[in-house]
């Protein structure tokens, strides 16, 4: 487990207090003495990752008490040593209740076993529900092993598979309205119906899968904010981005629009809007970073109500380089000189493809892709590829020996140096803030048109993408 103290959290995860009776939570862990505690809630970051709120020492009698003067933000926490997570426990508007169990029974994982709870409905029911879950599910990854080969036990899985199903209906009925159940609800799944009979008497092949997605986030309330403080909200958005949404722009940033619709609050409005771009900055998914340039656009600097001044501003930083550099755009014109100290600007090139290569002469990984890149040209040259190659570092010396030592002459080798009509060097290409060579090698495949196919694209991927590319109709 990992502790987060960064103050950047608070961004995300940013509350009012109040100013009533405050909380006192305790815990009797019989059996554990002399230990340093930590209340801690989850963030929703992933990975593990907990805020600390309070911390407290168990005495000799195992008695851990946080307390504090105002109110703690609801959710979902867990009560810990160091790194040994000891149990979960909800922290609702009732916040002065007390816990008892043993540290047997803490060791045999968590729930503990044994946990009784006074002053709190909201853990009585939550303990309730999971041990009655725990208790099926123990005696069916009990039974699975067997099930393969044993009708009997396969049918004592659907037994208990129904019973676990049922057990949910009922607790979220007769528990309407309690975290707990809000909780149950979050984390389930849907249930998909039978598939209907086409038209042609066949099965609908894809019903399952589009019931599936249509009803993912029916259990999930995405006004509650309490859910900020739990690990399934981010489990569910990451899983449905990454398994049940088409990695295209239009269907992500559909997909991103509907989510953000149920979104309410600025607490919830933040996360939401946080997990998603945060996804698709970096994505290796091909366009997917027009997905990050909308978040931005709509709901960084379209709500900046929900940022502090400075998120807002570098988004729109960041927005201003990528926009221009989409996929489907018509990349910027690059003006250079050849090794003869001649123009040769990018737009020059006449090409079915041009591999804008933007690299670094002293740049390790830029002289491990070179060979790769060699390679890949000889396999393509004959399909109209041509590799149009700076050199960043303006080092002309440098650069000369960087072909000579890599052979690349078959490259169209080009550096950003110029002689103005005093004979005085200059420079014309922003590498940074025009192409966004954030880091080397930084390449772009670019079609005849000198429109973006694909961006920051790695050298040893760039064999199988114009495999691909090339067998397409129309070869776009």
């Amino acid at each position: 487990m990992r502790y987060v103290f960064s103050l950047i959290l608070l961004t995300f995860f940013s509350y009012t207090l109040s100013a009533q009776s405050g909380y006192k939570i305790t815990a009797h862990i019989k059996g554990l003495q002399d230990s340093t505690c930590y209340l801690a809630y989850y963030t929703g970051l992933g990975n593990g990752q907990f805020f600390v709120q309070d911390t407290a020492k168990a005495d000799a009698e195992g008695t851990i008490t946080f307390t504090g003067t105002q109110k703690l933000p609801e959710g979902l926490y867990v009560i810990s040593i160091s790194q040994w997570r000891l149990f979960d426990v909800i922290v609702d508007a009732d916040q002065q209740f007390e816990l008892f169990t043993d540290k047997e029974s803490v060791a045999e994982g968590n729930p503990p076993k044994n946990m009784k709870v006074t002053g709190s409905m909201e853990n009585t029911l939550f303990y309730e529900m999971n041990n009655q879950m725990k208790a099926r599910m123990t005696a069916l990854q009990q039974l699975r092993p067997q099930a393969q080969t044993d009708p009997k036990a396969a049918e004592q899985v659907k037994t208990i598979q129904k019973e676990l199903l049922d057990y949910r209906k009922k607790f979220i009925r007769e528990h309407a309205g309690s975290f707990t159940a809000q909780l149950f609800k979050a984390a389930g799944e849907p249930e998909v119906p039978t598939a209907p009979k086409l038209p042609n008497g066949k099965t609908d092949s894809t019903f399952a899968y589009r019931y599936y997605k249509k009803h993912y986030f029916d259990g999930v309330d995405l006004t509650d904010e309490r859910l900020l403080r739990t690990p399934f909200l981010q489990q569910k958005l990451d899983y449905y981005f990454d398994n049940l949404v088409h990695q295209l722009p239009d269907s992500l940033i559909k997909e991103a629009d509907f989510l953000m619709s149920r979104a309410k609050g600025n607490e919830m409005r933040r996360y939401v809007a946080y997990r998603i771009t945060s996804k698709y900055e970096q994505s290796r998914v091909l366009g997917t970073e027009a997905l990050f340039v909308h978040m931005g656009e709509k709901y960084y600097v379209g709500e900046p109500v929900l940022w502090d001044s400075s998120t807002v501003s570098n988004f729109k930083n960041r927005i201003k380089i990528l926009k221009p550099l989409l996929t489907g755009n018509k990349i910027p014109n690059m003006y250079q000189t050849d090794t003869l100290g001649k123009p040769l600007n990018l737009y020059d090139v006449k090409a079915n493809y041009t591999i804008l290569v933007i690299y670094a002469d002293d740049c390790s990984h830029c002289r491990e892709s070179t060979p790769n890149l060699k390679k890949f040209y000889e396999k393509y040259k004959s399909k109209g590829v041509k590799i149009y190659a700076t050199d960043l570092r303006r080092d002309v010396n440098e650069w000369k020996k960087f072909i000579h030592e890599f052979k690349t002459q078959d490259f169209i080798n080009v550096i950003d140096v110029h002689k103005d009509a005093q004979g005085k060097t200059v420079h014309y290409t922003d590498y940074l803030n025009t192409f966004d060579a954030q880091a080397t090698p930084t390449i772009y495949v670019l079609d005849k048109d000198k429109k973006i196919l694909a961006r920051r694209f790695p050298v040893d991927e760039l064999d199988k993408y114009f495999e691909f590319l090339l067998s397409q109709p129309g070869k776009k």
